[in-house]
């Protein structure tokens, strides 16, 4: 197989960080009231660092984490994903909302089809046989719109984005501006026509610093972006891009298996 399922250490690191800071470990009924008093005499967190617990980024972990078993991409639960990721962009800023608005288009696209025929669709594979045996497509040259060109766009852009989250990582890495821009043209402009590589660089422009991105992510006021938090977030974004990196690799198989990978420019 081309690729294995997330490594359940990534999830370790988040189930111990990230969503159980504010929480109390599991235990029996009996000893739950001794917590609940205790809980009472602990100092109030801020608003900030609560929102962080459950904030955009993680849901779109764990949407993401559910998605691939390391044999097949559940359909349903990648579009539920990918809904849940098309909120953390538009939570992004202006540099993101045409990123955000393409991916929007492509997501409503393969999700007419599986609502069509939720069954046949169960998993990726299936989703795009059941189509290609429409005879809607001439081999590689997708119909659109298609399921399969949404899920091809969508693919990309995903890669692109987890090309920009990985490079948020390290606080001395590149200005998010030339990151998306190496991004960009490792992931989208090689099919993208004259008036594309033009719209999505002007964009792309508009980056702002790396703390900006990472308060907007995390949902902190940039305030109160202090070592720690700062820290939590970008744990959360290498767990998300070590999980998208064996999804992504499945997914392009997917469409290379079936001749589906079509790359004429738009």
């Amino acid at each position: 197989m081309i690729a294995t399922a997330p490594s359940n250490n990534t999830l370790n690191e988040l189930e111990l960080d990230g969503y159980c800071d504010f929480g109390f470990p599991n235990v029996a009924n009996g000893a739950a009231w001794e917590f609940s008093k205790l809980a009472a005499t602990l100092p109030r967190v801020s608003s900030s660092k609560l929102d962080l617990r459950s904030s955009k980024l993680d849901e779109v972990i764990r949407t993401f984490a559910k998605v691939f078993n390391g044999r097949d991409i559940d359909t349903a639960k990648l579009l539920k994903a990918i809904r849940a990721h098309l909120e953390l962009m538009k939570s992004g800023g202006a540099a993101l909302c045409i990123v955000a608005k393409d991916l929007e288009s492509n997501l409503h696209k393969a999700e007419a089809l599986f609502k069509k025929s939720p069954t046949e669709c169960k998993t990726l594979a299936s989703l795009l046989e059941l189509e290609r045996s429409s005879d809607i497509h001439d081999g590689n040259e997708l119909q659109d719109p298609s399921a399969a060109m949404g899920l091809l766009w969508i693919r990309r852009s995903l890669a692109f984005q987890s090309h920009l989250y990985s490079s948020l990582i390290p606080p001395d890495g590149p200005h998010p501006k030339d990151a998306a821009n190496e991004a960009y043209n490792e992931h989208l402009s090689p099919y993208h026509g004259w008036m594309l590589r033009t719209v999505f660089p002007a964009s792309l422009s508009q980056m702002p610093h790396r703390e900006v991105f990472l308060s907007k992510f995390g949902e902190v006021d940039i305030d109160d972006l202090d070592h720690e938090t700062e820290s939590k977030i970008v744990r959360k974004l290498r767990a998300l891009a070590s999980t998208l990196e064996p999804l992504l690799g499945a997914w392009k198989y997917n469409f290379e298996e079936m001749n589906l990978e079509d790359t004429r420019r738009v």
